[in-house]
């Protein structure tokens, strides 16, 4: 379910603000509810990235001030990636995705406490947060209606495998949704990120969708305009003579030499 973003502009003020207002805590998922507060408790943990992200100025999420969690933030300057990378030689692209990779690499660094959403729960293990996750998606699934069989059936799975799992023993922030719609290009002569948006999915720990952070176990991402990077793999093919994206045809070792 996605917020509402809102374009500030106060009185005779330089520049604008960002008003992000979540949805209502009734239309949230189980497996996605309080996106907006893990992306908050994110902040200090994505410090090797700060330069490019939103600064967050104010936030609520008391209900005092509306019914709805909210934050205002600083406005990033830049042009969105999508609207601007095909204005570059195509053989500069290979920038952009390297950064993507550096970038990721950075964020894939930081250690974390626990297992599972920085926000919590967290979990002292990784099948625990994998299960976990599974069978809350399947409750989502099942609420609307759906057939969650398969679902289930992959939580069981992952419970029987828990000690192949656990072999992780190490939780790393993931970004779930690092790639061309939420990142921003600077006026140059080649492809050179200046923004970050999106970390709201800095997203749960095995969500696939808007770009949340959790602690799962290591990964690394591929930077693909069409993968996300979280418990998903990403579908590259890193070949000697340099992989190529298996969704987008994306020169893959640009991605991957990034991430180092």
């Amino acid at each position: 379910m996605a917020g509402s973003v809102y374009r500030l502009q106060l009185g005779d003020a330089a520049e604008p603000l960002v008003l992000r207002v979540a949805p209502p805590a009734e239309r949230h998922f189980g497996s996605e509810a309080h996106l907006m507060r893990n992306e908050y408790a994110s902040v200090p943990w994505l410090a090797p990235i700060a330069a490019l992200m939103p600064k967050v100025l104010a936030s609520d999420f008391t209900g005092t001030v509306l019914d709805r969690d909210w934050m205002i933030q600083s406005f990033l300057p830049g042009s969105p990636a999508p609207q601007r990378l095909g204005s570059f030689p195509k053989d500069t692209h290979g920038l952009f995705f390297r950064q993507l990779g550096e970038i990721t690499a950075a964020v894939h660094a930081v250690v974390g406490p626990y297992f599972g959403p920085v926000v919590g729960p967290g979990h002292g293990c990784w099948s625990q947060a994998v299960v976990a996750s599974l069978r809350q998606i399947a409750n989502d699934m099942e609420g609307c209606g759906l057939d969650a069989v398969d679902l289930r059936q992959a939580a069981d799975v992952a419970q029987d495998g828990a000690h192949l799992l656990d072999e992780v023993g190490e939780p790393r922030l993931l970004t779930g949704d690092l790639w061309t719609v939420n990142t921003l290009l600077a006026p140059a002569p080649v492809p050179a990120i200046c923004g970050v948006l999106d970390m709201t999915e800095p997203g749960g720990v095995t969500r696939k969708r808007t770009g949340r952070c959790g602690w799962p176990g290591p990964s690394r991402t591929s930077g693909c305009p069409s993968s996300t990077a979280t418990l998903r793999g990403p579908t590259l093919s890193p070949d000697v003579g340099g992989g190529v994206c298996t969704r987008c045809g994306t020169s893959a070792h640009c991605a991957w030499s990034g991430t180092g």
